[in-house]
């Protein structure tokens, strides 16, 4: 693949320009916004445009567009080319973009981020399925990216990062929640050590123990967490991953009775 082009300029779209100008590709782009264009980027003038001149299309737009834009672009793919979707969307559209852009004669990728862009650019780590996967991690390891592929169809990335997706904005959300009431209690500076005692260690047996014990121990859980709750209250916190916690700890003993 010579000619990379990306739909949608903004901070990822632009990060990942970047780094396909700098791995030796021509790039182009396109984004009906007025956003900058990257240096030693050439500016299509429509997305049907960028989209007949590209080797390998890939989209980074707001998870919402993905359908629609594929739906636009696939009239105008090469045959042969790749359509990779960089997007948030779900499984399910991931599903019916990969048939929109096969059924063209193209061949597609899902892509999924792992981390943030900001931090790392194109070499982002990623998860890569579908028809196209292969020639994709090519690409992105020219970046300098690690990529991991999964041998399965479209929508297979996008699922392995909303399973991870579980864990780690659940975990950034209730380490602000703590957070936020170590500051309201006056004494975030042992919270933040408490936090940092538990994210580091034995990781596996950490795992363990954290689902047993709750099963195990789930009223008594519960109980400590309503108490919790009404402390966060008393502190002026909001308290939405702690009561969710309360909840699940029910459930788990609802489980066992």
């Amino acid at each position: 693949m010579r000619v990379i082009g990306i739909i949608g300029l903004g901070e990822a779209g632009s990060l990942y320009a970047r780094g396909a100008v700098e791995a030796g590709y021509e790039v182009r782009g396109f984004d009906p916004a007025p956003t900058p264009t990257p240096e030693g980027v050439q500016r299509a003038a429509s997305l049907a445009d960028l989209v007949a001149a590209s080797d390998l299309v890939i989209v980074l737009t707001g998870a919402a567009l993905s359908a629609r834009i594929a739906a636009d672009a696939a009239p105008h793919l090469r045959a042969g080319a790749v359509y990779a979707d960089f997007t948030t969307a779900s499984p399910d559209v991931m599903v019916d973009v990969a048939a929109l852009v096969e059924k063209a004669g193209a061949r597609f990728a899902d892509v999924a981020i792992l981390g943030p862009v900001p931090t790392k650019g194109a070499a982002t780590e990623t998860i890569v399925s579908g028809t196209a996967a292969g020639d994709v991690a090519e690409v992105l390891r020219r970046f300098g990216a690690d990529v991991e592929v999964i041998e399965g169809p479209a929508g297979a990335a996008t699922s392995r990062k909303l399973l991870r997706s579980v864990l780690m904005k659940s975990l950034a959300a209730i380490v602000i929640e703590a957070l936020e009431a170590g500051r309201a209690a006056g004494c975030e500076p042992w919270v933040r050590a408490q936090i940092a005692a538990q994210l580091s260690g034995d990781a596996e047996a950490k795992m363990d123990r954290y689902e047993t014990g709750s099963r195990k121990h789930a009223v008594r859980r519960a109980h400590e967490m309503e108490s919790v709750v009404d402390y966060l209250g008393s502190l002026g916190v909001a308290s939405e991953m702690s009561d969710a916690s309360r909840r699940v700890l029910e459930r788990l003993g609802e489980q066992r009775a």
